[in-house]
């Protein structure tokens, strides 16, 4: 299945990381050192997330218009793709 959540991001000048999380899925957050790690982990923590659900049956939440997400300071948004039929076929 293909699915598209949003992804709130933030730089911590003090860790020196860009942090991820998912506010419509709790426990589903990530980090990297770029923002393009960051992206890339988020991507993959989306669709372990999502496959993990699936194969649990569990209900999953439907996405947040990215309009109705208040952001702190210094946040961003981002849409994050997952396709948990192909993440499955190359997952280690």
């Amino acid at each position: 299945m293909k699915y598209e959540y949003p992804a709130v991001i933030s730089y911590d000048y003090h860790d020196k990381v860009y942090y991820v999380n998912f506010p419509d899925m709790s426990n589903c957050f990530t980090d990297g050192l770029t923002l393009r790690e960051a992206l890339d982990n988020a991507e993959d923590v989306l669709n372990l997330m999502l496959s993990n659900a699936e194969s649990k049956n569990e209900a999953l939440p439907e996405p947040s218009e990215i309009n109705s997400i208040c952001l702190n300071s210094g946040e961003i948004i981002s849409m994050i793709n997952a396709d948990t039929d192909l993440y499955s076929n190359i997952a280690v």
